[in-house]
């Protein structure tokens, strides 16, 4: 009998790419975490450390390792696909300058954040 299964990962490349990928979304959404405890922390009862500012602390500290794993499966990606990652990173930072200027072109006096 003659298999219909569809194979989407064909190569190792492709489930190398598909595995970074995954973590990066995984370490995003654990990013999306930290940020909500950051936001919500000046509003809740001190936790454990008795100090909201503890708390601030900490989650400041858990993002900083969340956004470097991000950094680091970025920089994975980057490598199989055979690009720069310093350069994919300035392009970023210039790409994101033209968004700013584009932006406040089309709304001027709002802010850009």
């Amino acid at each position: 009998m003659e298999s219909t299964e569809l194979k989407f990962v064909r190569c190792q490349r492709d489930e190398h790419l598909l595995f970074h990928y995954m973590m990066l979304t995984r370490q995003m959404t654990k990013l999306a975490d930290c940020f909500t405890h950051i936001i919500r922390v000046s509003s809740q009862i001190s936790g454990k450390h008795g100090s909201a500012q503890l708390d601030y602390k900490g989650w400041v500290a858990y993002s900083q390792s969340e956004i470097a794993d991000l950094l680091a499966q970025t920089k994975k990606l980057c490598d199989i696909l055979d690009i720069d990652f310093v350069e994919t990173y300035i392009m970023g930072m210039k790409r994101d300058t033209e968004k700013r200027e584009e932006y406040l072109k089309t709304h001027p006096g709002d802010e850009w954040i």
